[in-house]
């Protein structure tokens, strides 16, 4: 705990510098006087708020660990034979040198961010009046949502197999800013206090302007003040808090609860034109695609070093030990071979340089046009999950197949027949259209898939259990228990 208390303070000083301010650089930095520095205008509240997105964007989360990265491989998403660096966390050999720190790092920034989100919270309690209330609630529920969508997915990471033991030990939670180590709670426990907090959010956040006027377009809500009515679709905004509720709710297996949340985000999408399915030529632009369907996405987190990961990780001159690129039979196969899908099209091409043959994963890469708003942006959460958790919780096949078809239909694909195995189906469009999101090896570990295409071979897979899909909690977090 002291070790994220100190990497919180340290982000406490980083803020200092990006408001620019150098009377800040001239105070006593003991903490109350700092904070209260801080907290002292509006912009240094915005300031310090907008700081837990560019913690949220850092390669230990979902700037590349949680999203193209570690939980990538671990979903097979990848080529990665025994000559490779990362083939120890392929093997999910977590006891190893690299994968253990990986995961080490992924929790200890998850949490040092936990607590960046209370201690902002608390703060803004303390400095009351600063901002208006209604501004208040909203960067409260904001930071309430962020809260507890880091607890989820260190539940979903470190915890154990929902489906099998749910009252098995899962993590820590913490609501409050304390200096204390707070005990590892059984695994539902910790959804229930994830939903508690979504639900506290999606009251914080009941007047947000994303309802009103979409992702990007200002209102005159908030007195016309950009901060909080302008670009919703980069912040945690409403609607990401209720997909993220369906989300938590289909993990814990309440399918009717998030059947509901579902079904309505899908029909607040019917009832106006705020988030529409991207067009095909939007899609497949030849200069400037939009590869994330950006018109679909309720939060998609910007991250200004993303091209830089773009190219660490993806791009066709890296060795083979070194690049994230699935054999060609492995990727033929996700999309049925079928270059129509446009997740497939503009997002897999065989280079033309760096010599090699299997397809490379250009969803990433810059495109020409540096005004294009989708620029710089990773998907969180979009319009086809929740098609895809109202499919999946059906009740009647049909239904479920229709839900799919409206998907599919939206991905340039035909229907599919009546005869169709819902489940099979399900588990065929995950592959597709999360891939660099994160999202594959959570919904394999969420139904317990006994096996999982082994993305090391042409054919053929790997055998999985708790083994596999609990990812140990560190060294640090248990010595402290």
């Amino acid at each position: 705990m002291k070790k994220y208390l100190h990497k919180i303070s340290f982000l406490f000083l980083v803020s200092l510098t990006v408001v620019g301010c150098s009377d800040f650089l001239d105070v006593v930095p003991q903490d109350k006087i700092l904070e209260s520095q801080l907290y002292s205008s509006e912009t240094g509240v915005q300031n310090v708020h907008n700081g837990l997105y560019l913690q949220l964007a850092s390669n230990n989360l979902y700037g590349k660990q949680l999203t193209m990265d570690a939980v990538e491989i671990l979903a097979q998403q990848y080529n990665i034979q025994s000559n490779h660096e990362k083939y120890t966390m392929a093997s999910y050999n977590y006891a190893e040198k690299t994968p253990k720190a990986t995961f080490t790092s992924i929790w200890e920034t998850a949490f040092t961010t936990i607590l960046s989100a209370n201690k902002f919270l608390e703060s803004i309690e303390e400095h009351a009046g600063v901002i208006s209330a209604e501004k208040a609630n909203m960067l409260k529920g904001e930071a309430i949502a962020i809260r507890a969508m880091l607890h989820f997915d260190m539940l979903r990471l470190y915890g154990p197999i929902y489906k099998v033991a749910p009252a098995d030990p899962g993590i820590p939670y913490y609501d409050k800013y304390v200096t204390t180590i707070n005990p590892i709670l059984p695994a539902n426990d910790v959804i229930a206090k994830v939903l508690a907090d979504l639900d506290q959010a999606l009251t914080l956040l009941a007047n947000d302007p994303v309802l009103t006027t979409g992702k990007y377009t200002g209102s005159g809500a908030f007195g016309g003040n950009p901060y909080y009515s302008v670009n919703r679709g980069n912040r945690m905004n409403y609607l990401a808090v209720k997909c993220l509720k369906a989300r938590v709710l289909l993990y814990s297996g309440d399918k009717t609860g998030a059947s509901t949340i579902a079904n309505e985000v899908i029909n607040f999408t019917k009832s106006n034109t705020l988030f529409p399915w991207t067009a095909f030529l939007d899609a497949t632009n030849a200069a400037d695609p939009d590869r994330i369907f950006s018109s679909e996405n309720f939060f998609a987190l910007s991250d200004y070093t993303l091209y830089t990961k773009q190219k660490d990780l993806f791009d066709s001159s890296l060795e083979d030990r070194k690049i994230y690129s699935p054999l060609l039979s492995r990727i033929n196969a996700v999309f049925e071979s079928n270059d129509n899908d446009y997740r497939s099209l503009p997002s897999w091409k065989i280079p033309i340089v760096g010599g090699k043959t299997q397809k490379t994963f250009f969803k990433y890469e810059d495109v020409s046009d540096k005004t294009k708003v989708f620029r710089l942006q990773i998907p969180m959460f979009k319009l086809s999950e929740m098609y895809l958790i109202a499919a999946e919780t059906s009740t009647v096949p049909a239904t479920g197949i229709s839900y799919l078809n409206t998907l599919r239909f939206n991905r340039g694909l035909g229907n599919l027949a009546a005869t169709a195995v819902l489940a099979t189906e399900v588990t065929k469009e995950y592959r597709k259209e999360f891939i660099g999101e994160g999202q594959l090896f959570f919904y394999y570990k969420r139904i317990n898939s006994a096996n999982i295409p082994n993305g090391a071979a042409a054919s053929g897979n790997l055998t999985m259990n708790a083994t596999q899909y609990v990812v140990p909690l560190p060294d640090s977090e248990i010595n402290f228990q």
